[in-house]
């Protein structure tokens, strides 16, 4: 089984692919905050905008606004989510204007989480800056940008089969 999401069910997918060995794949569209972009960059959506009253603080525990003012005061971070998928395979997959998710966070994330992928026998991300629009890298732990803005475009779908055939 393999799951995507897109914003809140991206986050929503990373967090089921790391609680069931179960799932053989995700692909997180757009996770943000919360998803797989990294908390302690404190940009886009933040803990305090996810946890403020009157947004979207039902998503989460009642704790979690604890670090709004703080984030790097957290115990974890995304790349802590990310590393739970390892070894199976991960695509985090945004868009260079999706601001709001923070694509430098996730590729952050991903390369921070490359290390468990490495032990447990897979690759992840190698690139040290953040890759063009268009060019899916990695391995198992795979990263990709279109060139637009939050969610998935017509183009992703072709990129979502390529990983999805080169690792089950």
């Amino acid at each position: 089984m393999a799951l995507t999401g897109v914003s809140r069910l991206g986050k929503t997918v990373l967090w089921a692919g790391a609680n069931d060995q179960r799932i053989a794949a995700v692909i997180a569209s757009c996770s943000g905050e919360g998803g797989a972009a990294l908390s302690r960059r404190n940009y886009g959506e933040t803990i305090a905008h996810l946890a403020s009253p009157k947004r979207y603080e039902y998503q989460f525990a009642a704790n979690y606004g604890e670090w709004a003012a703080n984030p790097d005061a957290a115990p974890v971070d995304a790349h802590q989510l990310i590393a739970l998928m390892a070894p199976r395979p991960l695509l985090l997959q945004t868009g260079t204007e999706d601001k709001w998710s923070d694509p430098k966070g996730e590729f952050l994330a991903a390369k921070a989480a490359t290390p468990v992928y490495k032990l447990l026998g897979e690759s992840g991300i190698e690139a040290e800056h953040l890759p063009k629009a268009g060019r899916l890298i990695g391995g198992a732990l795979g990263y990709y940008m279109h060139d637009g803005g939050h969610g998935m475009t017509t183009d992703d779908w072709g990129v979502y089969l390529e990983f999805l055939k080169r690792h089950l």
